[in-house]
């Protein structure tokens, strides 16, 4: 069974001193966010919120339950008409979902992939960011531009150092020009 739109306009409404509540629909339920991060499911006309240990301590009734077949146990909050309430769960809850535990993987490879010298290695899963180019601007000049041929090379060349990046730039540089 899908979700009533009016149930989740009024779970919308209930959350909504938490912050910036938004939804987003999957598959006739929906995802709920508190200022763009997820922190539960509308499910079946049921509100569920991820699991952590400070939503726990101020959940009412620890009730575990699947929002829809094969999902994670997420809390079930049959509770929905306390205003207060909600908001202290979803207060409780973000912290845990917002801890450096949770950041995505790419999140945190692409923090790692700034070199802070020319000796540095190349990195496999190089990420071309506004903080690479600053460095190559650092080293090379304001005209540096992530060229495809050099995006290219540093690809093809991981395990070398950010100096023999420098010196390819200069030499597609060169070749380019001519």
């Amino acid at each position: 069974m899908a979700c009533n739109s009016d149930f989740v306009q009024y779970i919308v409404d209930q959350c909504s001193g938490a912050g910036d509540i938004a939804v987003r629909k999957m598959m006739g339920d929906y995802c709920i966010y508190c200022d763009g991060t997820i922190f539960g499911l509308i499910c079946d006309n049921n509100l569920y919120v991820k699991v952590t240990e400070a939503g726990k301590a101020v959940l009412e009734e620890v009730d575990l339950r699947q929002p829809y077949e094969g999902a994670r146990d997420y809390f079930y909050v049959g509770n929905v008409d306390d205003r207060d309430y909600l908001v202290d769960i979803i207060e409780a809850t973000l912290p845990e979902l917002l801890s450096p535990k949770a950041r995505s993987r790419k999140q945190a490879l692409k923090s790692r992939q700034v070199p802070t010298s020319l000796d540095d290695v190349i990195a496999p899963d190089l990420v071309c960011s506004q903080e690479l180019r600053a460095f190559f601007q650092q080293h090379l000049g304001s005209s540096f531009r992530f060229r495809v041929e050099f995006q290219n090379w540093l690809r093809m060349n991981s395990g070398l150092t950010f100096r023999d990046a420098v010196d390819a730039y200069r030499r597609i540089t060169i070749n380019s020009e001519s």
